[in-house]
């Protein structure tokens, strides 16, 4: 990965807005927060997340009812 991952051009533009909100959130979200940051419906969110999850860019940790998002930091 690189030094920031939202600078990943191979990435699409709405996943890059993702990790963005997630960094400027100090590298973790509640899946709930993100979803009021972004005009995506929950359904949308969570493909997102799942996307970024099975590329390694950040990990879903289940937090009482909902998830904490958290960014996966380059080694």
């Amino acid at each position: 990965l690189p030094p920031s991952a939202s600078a990943d051009a191979t990435l699409p533009d709405d996943l890059r807005e993702v990790i963005r909100i997630i960094e400027k959130n100090g590298g973790r979200i509640t899946q709930l927060d993100l979803r009021k940051a972004l005009p995506y419906s929950e359904a949308k969110v969570s493909l997102m997340v799942t996307d970024l999850e099975s590329r390694g860019i950040v990990k879903k940790v289940k937090k009482g009812r909902g998830n904490v998002i958290i960014l996966n930091k380059p080694e």
